[in-house]
């Protein structure tokens, strides 16, 4: 896989999503095999590859991945590209999937790099696989969006609730925790009593640190509300969100 090539390729890197043993044999062989690593959390990384793979890293070099584009850096990237492969990894499971790096992705292929995307776990399956649809039995289509805060009342915000709104399909939200309240907030207008179900920690170990790890509570947003002051969100770390359809959806 990492071999010499003609031409240099990028490694999209598939991590787990919270047990370290959930990584796949072509990522673990990746992590050993190449030298340079653009990484959202590069010191995060190099300490999993040690502690979880019992990788030797000090041969290798991790790069944080900027947010939005940064000529400086792609230049660093292309630079290195001439010379050997190069891995990125996000600690999302799927690169660049609500994590950064999107945008690497897009200049490295309109200047004809090959990309080679690894596959592995995400947050995106586990969800639909924990979700009981059956798709597309159950439903022809479904919704995936991304809740930004602070915009009340602006662009985002209406485009936002217009997914909830336009058809009765189920909607997946990925969210911070900090956000929780305020996205219900806004959803218990637009829902009524369509239940919601929550997605706590999914796969995440260990247990005494992640007490809500792979818990899946389904609710009215209502209901959530009340429930949401019970529940101790510093033993939280992410959350995601699942609008079921409503009434008379196929």
């Amino acid at each position: 896989m990492t071999a010499p090539t003609a031409r240099r390729s990028l490694f999209l890197v598939p991590w787990h999503i919270g047990n370290r043993l959930d990584v796949t044999v072509n990522t673990a062989r990746a992590a050993r095999t190449l030298r340079v690593f653009l990484a959202e959390e590069p010191e995060l990384t190099r300490r999993q590859f040690e502690s979880d793979l019992g990788i030797d890293c000090r041969d290798k070099t991790f790069l944080p991945i900027p947010e939005r584009p940064d000529p400086a850096y792609l230049k660093d990237v292309l630079a290195r590209l001439k010379t050997e492969d190069v891995g990125l990894i996000c600690s999302g499971g799927i690169p660049c999937f609500i994590d950064p790096g999107g945008w690497v992705v897009a200049r490295l292929r309109a200047r004809g790099t090959p990309i080679t995307a690894l596959a592995g776990a995400s947050i995106l399956s586990t969800m639909l696989s924990l979700s009981g649809l059956e798709w597309p039995r159950d439903h022809s289509r479904g919704s995936f969006v991304i809740y930004l805060s602070g915009d009340a009342g602006g662009m985002n915000t209406k485009r936002f609730l217009e997914t909830f709104t336009r058809s009765r399909e189920p909607v997946f939200v990925f969210l911070g925790v900090a956000q929780f309240r305020e996205c219900l907030g806004l959803l218990s207008s637009v829902l009524g009593e369509r239940p919601v179900s929550a997605f706590f920690d999914l796969t995440k170990v260990p247990k005494s640190k992640f007490p809500y790890a792979d818990r899946v509570m389904t609710m009215t947003c209502g209901e959530w509300r009340r429930e949401a002051e019970r529940i101790r969100w510093a033993d939280v770390s992410d959350v995601s969100l699942m609008a079921h359809a409503g009434e008379g959806a196929p």
